[in-house]
């Protein structure tokens, strides 16, 4: 079969057209026809080498994709030959820039009538991955105030609707002029650029002065140490990122000035195929299908 296969990390000329050997499944494992594959952040990173887990080449990319089961392997429940799923290939990282994908069949997700193929290769890792932010690694409620940056990205628009869809407020933060315009039409009131005001204090007179109850971010560097002053008395950080620079400061003492506290958060810790993953799955595939949830 044919595959995009990075032998060596580096820019996009590092991406080749290669014949692989088609996978096999094994036990708990389907393979896919590949239809559909999305571009993440994380196969940018791969391909370049800057990746934060090791990875070992050649590799082939593609975290999510879409397509129909061509082999079901031992012990697989629920799924058959001819489904159409989408998928995310989970601990292999990688695999769905290829004619065929060997997946996990906990990551593979059966899909609706109604939800295009195309689609499908383009929701898993963010609609989940924000599902899972507000309602594992948090527990949202109506009436609190949720502050996004890079609120305009893939993942900051999935948590603006499904924030919004639970009766939450939110104000998002962003790098540029006009990169919050589809957040404010998916409903966040308040949109910060980060270059030209100070996010604190925006988040404070959207809050009148109380802070924020969660913050989201994927950025890190200053922006997560300056995210604790924007926080409510016993107010939560997750951050999921640091593509604005490892952070460098002293996190204990920020904790103590008002109880917060901070998470980490890894989509996998879901627990693919677990009641707790069915149920966000479902809960977005949902949404899709009621036009709550639209995918950018």
């Amino acid at each position: 079969m044919r595959a995009v296969v990075v032998e060596t990390p580096g820019g996009l000329d590092r991406l080749q057209l290669k014949d692989v050997p088609e996978p096999l499944p094994g036990p708990g494992e389907v393979v896919i026809e590949v239809y559909f594959a999305a571009c993440n952040w994380s196969d940018i990173q791969r391909r370049e080498g800057v990746y934060p887990t090791p990875v070992t080449y050649p590799t082939v990319l593609g975290l999510e994709l879409s397509g129909r089961v061509v082999r079901v392997g031992p012990t697989v429940r629920g799924l058959k030959q001819g489904d159409r799923v989408a998928a995310i290939t989970g601990p292999y990282m990688g695999g769905g820039f290829a004619e065929y994908c060997l997946v996990g069949a906990g990551y593979v997700i059966k899909l609706p009538d109604d939800v295009p193929l195309m689609l499908g290769s383009a929701f898993p890792v963010a609609t989940l991955t924000s599902y899972h932010l507000l309602y594992s690694a948090h527990r949202i409620r109506k009436r609190e105030n949720i502050l996004i940056h890079a609120i305009g990205g893939a993942v900051g628009l999935m948590l603006t609707q499904l924030a919004r869809n639970a009766g939450a407020r939110v104000m998002g933060t962003v790098g540029s002029t006009g990169k919050g315009a589809r957040a404010l039409a998916y409903g966040a009131e308040r949109i910060v650029v980060r270059d030209h005001e100070d996010f604190v204090t925006a988040a404070l007179d959207f809050t009148g002065g109380k802070g924020i109850d969660l913050v989201i971010d994927s950025l890190g560097g200053e922006v997560l140490e300056r995210s604790f002053d924007a926080l409510r008395t016993y107010g939560h950080v997750i951050n999921i990122g640091e593509a604005a620079g490892y952070p460098k400061f002293a996190i204990r003492p920020k904790l103590y000035e008002r109880s917060t506290s901070l998470a980490g958060f890894e989509l996998h810790h879901a627990e693919p195929g677990s009641t707790r993953w069915r149920r966000g799955v479902r809960h977005v595939l949902e949404a899709m299908s009621a036009g709550c949830l639209e995918v950018p």
